[in-house]
């Protein structure tokens, strides 16, 4: 992790380093509601009676003849061309029924628009109509009614609307056959109550909109930055609008535009912000029905030179402040590097990370020494402003990063590298009565004991080589307890063994397997394959190390007893329960009986009790067990059936070597995992550190 001086500069850098913003875009068309009266309207019978009386129109039968009203709007010169019709509505009045039937009035459209209300009779009115469009269920009682109805024409309404503009439409009753007199009359437009004349109700808006709103980012006041807009009219009329450049509300461009049919217009604008800060710029156009607009949300950074000038001051301030630290640390780094190498010591694992060490620690001082020398000439050039440009900063960022990476991989390695010189030194400078004796010992012998963190190993002083033991978790088949509770525990707790830890999500090989001293395995979800339990058997057999962990019988994976077959050990299709000694419920029971004769228990203290669940182990051969349930503790199968009696303490762990191998095998997965707020892998980590100690030979 970074010191806290490092973490200072990155939120300095969220303050000031320009960073992408989304876009906050609001659209609208304010839309405009017209009524529109008929240019014509008449009503015709069936059986060719002509009623002289303008002021009405009729729908219904007189005695099995049909009554049918026409009307006809003209959209032509009230409504733009291009405008888009959000909807249409068919207005009427109904002030009469002569009947007491309940009526089902439908509207249909009407394709020729070429009749007069003068001329129209029954015999002669348009034959190409559409529908019905819509209809209404009229219930009206006889004699005079004050009623008013609607029908959703919107459809047929624009398809004319984009062909010659004139909407015409007749009204067809249900009851338009049957022999009885039961007929609706409805206002006309020559009606002298105005306001009951029928209405087209139109509600429109003109295509105009401000299609993109693009701003050169990054912002810094008092510096220049365009502004481009543009406009789309996907309507066929020309229009007036007028823009507008807002900066958070303000107006700072006003321009009046004609937009052609089917056009866009493309401006440019030019903004200088003054001061640092977020600000809203608004590209809207308004217009005769028309109100579109986008809003983008865009910060303003200070000004670079002082920008990088703060930066500059602050990468400065953190570079002086570690320096003494990387500087000592390198010191001891190459002191500790060569005493190993006069004895003899291999590097081994560590080589690639000296190396690291040795070229960024020069590259570090390399750019300090580079930002030193363009400092002090910049500032020169400048006269004693208090500015730095980029070119300046960059090298002091990049000698303050280097130094903080140096010193975290310095403080990894350098205790490795003295712990091994500690191992090494007897035999490299033995005291001067026991130097025959050393010596021999040396051409002979010749093994160092390994440092917790990793072993030297070899033959002869001159091929003592260190080497970093390495872990593989797998996670390729889907491991439930790690999945969802998570094992940062167990991670982080063998890396403080100094272990390398890696994790894989892919199928298991020999080849991959054998780059690792030891492999944990917890309760696979998908099975192993076939040629995974190949590699892992191959792997354990010629001297790998394998902790292999099951679960309760109902997500046991048969898989692992595959995988164990022959080496003494097979996990049960149990549960291990304990009515006494559990956390809450006979299931979650506790373990804590430990055979105190095996290496791998040495961590664990006196009267230690560990979290469990999973299920028991059968043991055979050369099998030993490590660990057992208590006497309280019994086991049961699938059906219920107790397997194991209180007092028979069930084996729930057990260590076993196979071909040049080890292998550790325990009943519990969930054991391993940060399941419990971290409780269960607390609890066993006593044990799983003998464990792993024990796999890989430094149990002693």
């Amino acid at each position: 992790m970074k010191r806290l001086a490092v973490a200072i500069v990155l939120l300095f850098l969220v303050g000031l380093i320009p960073t992408s913003f989304s876009v906050r875009a609001s659209t609208t068309h304010v839309t405009k509601t017209v009524s529109i009266e008929p240019t014509d309207d008449t009503w015709i019978d069936e059986g060719g009676w002509v009623d002289y009386k303008n002021s009405r129109l009729r729908v219904g039968t007189y005695y099995g003849k049909e009554e049918r009203p026409y009307l006809k709007f003209n959209l032509n010169g009230v409504i733009p061309k291009g405008a888009v019709i959000v909807s249409a509505t068919l207005w009427l009045h109904a002030y009469n029924h002569y009947g007491y039937r309940t009526h089902n009035v439908s509207v249909y459209g009407v394709l020729d628009d070429n009749w007069s209300e003068d001329t129209l009779r029954w015999y002669n009115q348009p034959t190409d109509a559409i529908g019905p469009l819509d209809w209404r269920v009229i219930s009206l009682p006889d004699g005079n009614v004050n009623a008013d109805f609607t029908w959703n024409v919107t459809e047929f309404v624009r398809e004319q609307f984009e062909t010659d503009g004139v909407v015409s439409f007749y009204l067809h009753s249900n009851l338009s056959h049957v022999d009885v007199k039961d007929y609706i009359y409805f206002t006309s437009k020559d009606s002298k109550y105005i306001d009951e004349h029928p209405k087209l109700i139109i509600e429109y808006y003109v295509p105009v909109a401000v299609k993109s709103l693009e701003i050169n980012e990054p912002l810094y006041s008092g510096i220049p930055s365009k502004v481009y807009v543009s406009i789309t009219n996907s309507g066929d009329a020309e229009t007036n609008v007028t823009f507008y450049l807002k900066i958070n509300g303000v107006p700072l461009y006003t321009e009046n535009l004609t937009l052609g049919p089917k056009s866009t217009e493309t401006l440019e604008k030019t903004w200088i912000p003054m001061a640092k800060g977020e600000y809203n710029v608004t590209a809207e156009v308004v217009g005769d029905g028309i109100n579109d607009f986008i809003t983008k949300q865009v910060q303003v950074y200070v000004n670079p030179y002082r920008l990088f000038y703060g930066l500059t001051y602050l990468y400065e301030n953190g570079y002086n402040r570690i320096a003494p630290q990387l500087d000592e640390l390198y010191e001891n780094l190459t002191a500790t590097v060569q005493e190993l190498q006069k004895c003899g010591v291999n590097l081994g694992d560590l080589s690639d990370d000296v190396k690291w060490i040795e070229t960024n620690y020069n590259l570090t001082k390399a750019e300090y020494a580079k930002f030193l020398e363009m400092k002090n000439r910049t500032a020169l050039f400048l006269s004693g402003n208090r500015l730095y440009t980029y070119s300046v900063m960059v090298h002091i960022r990049k000698a303050r990063f280097l130094a903080q990476d140096v010193v975290e991989r310095i403080e990894k390695v350098l205790p490795i590298l003295q712990e091994t010189l500690v191992k090494v030194e007897p035999l490299c400078h033995p005291p001067v009565n026991e130097t025959n004796q050393t010596q021999t010992n040396q051409t002979t012998t010749g093994n160092v004991t390994a440092p917790s963190n990793g072993t030297v190993t070899n033959q002869t002083m001159a091929n003592y080589t260190i080497h970093i033991t390495k872990a593989l978790i797998d996670l390729s088949h889907g491991q439930y307890y790690f999945t969802k509770y998570g094992f940062t525990g167990l991670q982080e707790n063998i890396e403080e063994l100094g272990w390398e830890v890696n994790v894989t999500y892919a199928p298991l090989t020999y080849d991959e397997l054998k780059k690792y001293d030891v492999v944990i395995l917890t309760n696979p979800k998908t099975k192993l394959s076939d040629e995974e339990i190949s590699a892992l058997r191959k792997y354990v057999e010629e001297g790998g190390a394998l902790f292999v962990a099951g679960d309760w019988y109902k997500y046991l994976s048969d898989s692992l007893n595959e995988l164990l077959e022959g080496t003494g050990v097979q996990f049960e299709k149990t549960e291990l329960m304990d009515d006494e000694k559990n956390s809450g419920k006979p299931y979650y029971p506790f373990v804590g009986i430990y055979n105190r004769n095996c290496a791998i228990t040495k961590y664990i203290p006196e009267n230690w009790t560990m979290y469990y669940n999973g299920d028991t182990l059968k043991i055979t051969g050369d099998a030993k067990w490590v660990i057992r349930g208590y006497e309280s503790a019994y086991a049961v199968d699938a059906e219920g059936n107790t397997v194991y009696e209180k007092g028979s303490e069930p084996v729930v762990a057990v260590a076993v070597t196979f071909g040049k191998g080890r292998i550790v095998v325990y009943g519990s997965s969930k054991a391993l995992s940060d399941a419990y707020y971290g409780k269960y892998i607390k609890s066993n980590w006593p044990f799983i550190k003998g464990a792993l100690l024990w796999l890989v030979g430094e149990e002693s």
